[in-house]
């Protein structure tokens, strides 16, 4: 998985650390020489330069990136200028950070494919933690073991979970479902789910799946 992280501050730099540490290819960008530096050694490529120039974004070759994120909300200006370029050159998924509903707004608006609010998505984590014990979004997960929301392999469409016995073809075990129902929205209530599918739930093409397994195998559904 090929991403581009901009801007490195600590949303950013943590973003960036994260995704290398678990296989990604990253490409870390900040105007400053010393938030760069910082990376360099943890990351396949870190570099400072000025990020709504689309010729620095061309020569990095960002067009080509699985996921693209504007981590760089202070200034506004630029993330709304680097949001349309990584669209522009054919990023795959671009997600922006906002600081509140009026930046989301925007950043949507011209096309960002899913908008980040860190603290307040955090605190609604955390409520929903407090009011209902949902522990898996704070779970530990030991060494060399991921929790991740993946799309269903086109190879797994139309097959039921007995016929891929995931477990023991790649050791994974999937703990959720979710399905777009027809004519939906964006919105997550736009979904069903499923829970603890058993063996004759079929899987489709567009399905989503939460599933935990090795680092290696989980990484290969990405």
């Amino acid at each position: 998985m090929k991403v581009a992280v901009f801007g490195l501050g600590k949303f950013g730099r943590a973003l960036a650390l994260g995704l290398a540490k678990g296989g990604a290819e990253v490409l870390a960008v900040d105007a400053s020489d010393r938030l760069v530096e910082e990376v360099a050694d943890e990351v396949s490529v870190a570099v400072a330069f000025d990020a709504t120039d689309v010729s620095n974004l061309k020569a990095y070759n960002v067009g080509s990136m699985d996921a693209v994120v504007v981590a760089m909300a202070t200034n506004f200006e630029a993330s709304v200028m680097i949001t349309m370029l990584c669209k522009g050159l054919g990023a795959k998924q671009v997600y922006a950070k906002a600081l509140n509903q009026m930046q989301e707004s925007v950043l949507r608006r011209i096309g960002a494919d899913s908008v980040v609010k860190p603290e307040q998505d955090m605190g609604t984590r955390l409520a929903d933690y407090l009011l209902h014990e949902r522990v898996m979004e704070f779970v530990q997960l030991p060494e060399g073991f991921s929790l991740r929301r993946v799309k269903v392999p086109v190879a797994w469409d139309g097959k039921s979970l007995a016929e891929l016995n995931l477990l023991a073809t790649h050791r994974l075990n999937l703990v959720q479902i979710l399905r777009r129902n027809p004519d939906a929205g964006n919105g997550q209530d736009d979904e069903t789910r499923f829970p603890l599918p058993g063996g004759k739930e079929v899987l489709h093409a567009g399905d989503r799946i939460d599933v935990i397994g090795p680092d290696r195998e989980v990484h290969r559904l990405d």
